[in-house]
């Protein structure tokens, strides 16, 4: 799933990235349910949870997800260290 300005990529069962260029992030996701589960930092620990493009960002991200993701959005506790990622 690609646009000109991000990319969520479904890699596996649980895994759920969202990329802007060369910057990604892994959401954690659940599955055995339909539809699968996609939890994200909760609003008030987001930039706690997020390499710093990614700050505040979250409603802006989290619309991008939902409409491609195929997966229900939920709240779920994350590591207070960002999970970014780069690629070339």
């Amino acid at each position: 799933m690609r646009d000109d300005d991000f990319e969520v990529e479904v890699k596996w069962k649980e895994e759920v990235y969202y990329w802007e260029g060369s910057c990604g992030f892994l959401f954690d996701a659940g599955w055995g349910v339909e539809p699968p589960v996609l939890y994200v930092p909760p609003a008030e620990e987001w930039d706690a949870c997020t390499p710093e493009w990614m700050h505040g960002r979250r409603d802006l991200i989290l619309s991008r997800l939902d409409g491609v993701a195929r997966h229900r959005l939920a709240e779920g506790p994350y590591p207070r260290s960002p999970r970014g990622l780069t690629r070339e």
